[in-house]
């Protein structure tokens, strides 16, 4: 089974997690904007719990933002969830229930009215397209006529609104898990079903999907020429937006024209009236925002191959709603210009380090300067790149450190752009000791788990979690399991009898180019039956560097009784988590 995985729904749970507060920006964009430098963003897509989080006020700022940047499209990323039976509007369609507090749909048509902004509509999300791809037609097959029926009751719903300009297909195909002639066929007849419906639903309104390819395996660019060949002869599929993969590392700059130019290849052999698109990324694979200047890169990279340009996001990673407002303010500034500024940050001074416990150091430090404005900070500890700290502030809490070691920090200040300053003077702290341990009283006890591991990284003995075999840094190694979900799920280890809980600790994998992440939370919870749990330690996600490798989360000095541990696991994104061990220390 492969692990390359599309990163539409990865990338942006995982960046809501950097969103500041949601208010209106105090300045605004500039009311003339200046749309014939090139290459520029053409559309954003934008997903329904944003839309679903904004006041009235604020989704009017962010279309005044877009067309103030020149963005004249926008693309919903989905409108429903086929799995969990749910939609992002009021639907007609029987078994569903709407899973947002607004009606999504209808207001970024509404807005978009106004604003003169083209709107597409995603169909449906389900996760099980991630396990299952073409390889069940059956269910593939299920997935179109419910595409069908979804359509319908969108067309009927809101197909008079002005900006609705076409359709979008939220199932990717990638270079991984589509190399069988096989698979094509089944995709092909897939589309085949749902373009010709929405042809004759809405003449003349396009269906967009958006592929993605992986360097680092799968298929090579002539393999995927021969794929899109194929299901393009057959399927009449209207736009290709290609993701470049910038943000999610599956491709550097450098590859972007060899891979574009194979999809384009593909078309002019089987369907010319076919348009591609590029679906260029907005964020580092951290979900920070992209600098600038990498972002103006891979646009022109691909602006030979291309007709239109929509970004991933601009919406989520650019938005002043969303993050530091300079973000915007800087690509605008590269529209009125035609270059992207070069001015560094001053260098961060005054940084100080201060213990704050058994796994915190405390650090402050005094601002950096910028043309434009500062961005945020680059925190290295021991000389590896462990945090980009978004905003203005200055002060952090680095946590998830180990106890009684010393660690030394340096900072850079950074801009929008991509502009970086020097590393400032370092500072150092040594955390506190920990309490002396208590015996492991895990150890071998069994566990149930709310979510089963992939059949392709298993739980394959029932123990792994309590049986003391730790893994490597390689997600192969037999003592991992994992779990493809962006959903939270727990496991819960049965001591035996109450014991009094003095430290926990659970290890995890991390492998980014193969979208393995480790969580971005952990909570531990305490029972003396089994059914109703108190809390114990939340154990937030650690700041480390983008190395692969195992980390354990860890709590010391707790005191906390229960026969039964439950450690409720929220993934940092929908994408991969692997266990091998969770230990429970008490007496």
């Amino acid at each position: 089974m492969s692990l390359s995985l599309g990163r539409r729904t990865a990338a942006l749970i995982a960046g809501a997690g950097l969103a500041l507060a949601l208010i209106t920006p105090a300045g605004g964009a500039s009311a003339t904007p200046t749309c014939t430098t090139t290459p520029r963003i053409d559309g954003s897509f934008i997903q329904p719990a944003l839309v679903d989080g904004w006041s009235s006020a604020q989704l009017t700022s962010e279309f005044s933002t877009l067309t103030n940047a020149c963005i004249t499209s926008q693309v919903l990323q989905w409108t429903a969830d086929t799995k969990a039976s749910t939609t992002v509007y009021p639907s007609s369609l029987s078994g569903y229930a709407q899973s947002t507090s607004t009606d999504v749909v209808s207001r970024v048509l509404t807005a978009a009215d106004t604003a003169g902004v083209v709107e597409y509509l995603g169909l449906q999300t389900d996760d099980d397209w991630w396990n299952t791809y073409a390889n069940d037609t059956t269910w593939l097959s299920g997935q179109a006529t419910k595409a069908n029926a979804l359509a319908d009751d969108l067309y009927n719903h809101y197909g008079t609104h002005t900006s609705f300009a076409g359709w979008y297909l939220p199932f990717e195909v990638d270079n991984w898990n589509f190399t069988s002639t096989s698979s094509w066929s089944a995709m092909a007849s897939f589309y085949t079903t749902i373009a010709n419906h929405l042809h004759a639903l809405t003449p003349g309104k396009p269906v967009i999907i958006s592929p993605f390819f992986n360097t680092s395996g799968g298929q090579t660019s002539s393999q995927w020429t021969t794929m899109w060949s194929t299901i393009l002869a057959s399927a009449p599929i209207d736009v290709i937006a290609l993701q470049d993969g910038i943000g999610a590392g599956h491709a550097s700059t450098s590859q972007l024209a060899t891979w574009f130019a194979a999809t384009k290849s593909a078309i002019t052999s089987a369907r010319p009236a076919t348009a591609l698109w590029a679906d260029s990324e907005t964020f580092n694979p951290d979900f920070t925002p992209m600098p600038i200047a990498q972002l103006v890169a891979d646009l022109t990279a691909v602006a030979p191959y291309v007709s239109k340009t929509l970004s991933f996001s601009y919406d989520h990673y650019d938005s002043p709603l969303v993050v530091p407002a300079v973000y915007d303010t800087t690509y605008r500034g590269y529209l009125s210009s035609g270059t992207v500024e070069t001015s560094a940050p001053s260098v961060p001074s005054s940084l100080s380090a201060t213990s704050s416990g058994v796994t915190s150091v405390a650090l402050s430090w005094t601002a950096s300067t910028d043309n434009v404005g500062i961005a945020g900070y680059k925190l290295y500890r021991g000389g590896s790149l462990v945090k980009v700290i978004q905003g203005t502030g200055t002060t952090f809490t680095d946590a998830g450190l180990s106890p009684s070691t010393s660690y030394s920090y340096r900072l850079a200040a950074f801009d929008a752009a991509g502009n970086v300053s020097a590393q400032s003077t370092a500072a150092s702290a040594t955390t506190a000791a920990a309490p002396a341990a208590d015996p492991v009283v895990s150890s071998g006890k069994a566990y149930t788990s709310t979510l089963a591991a992939d059949a392709g990284y298993p739980d394959s003995s029932g123990t792994e979690l309590t049986n003391g075999t730790t893994g490597s840094s390689s997600y192969a190694d037999a003592a991992w399991q994992g779990r493809n979900t962006g959903s939270p799920y727990s496991f819960t280890i049965d001591l035996g009898a109450t014991k009094t809980v003095t430290q926990v600790g659970t290890s995890w994998l991390q492998t980014k180019s193969l979208y393995i992440f480790l969580p971005s939370s952990i909570q531990v919870s305490v029972s003396t039956t089994g059914s109703s749990f108190t809390p114990l330690v939340a154990l937030p996600a650690p700041n480390v560097s983008d190395a692969d490798q195992r980390y354990t989360y860890a709590a010391y000095g707790l005191s906390g009784s229960g026969r039964y541990v439950k450690f409720t696991v929220t993934p940092a994104s929908s994408a991969w988590s692997f266990a091998d061990e969770a230990t429970v220390r008490g007496h």
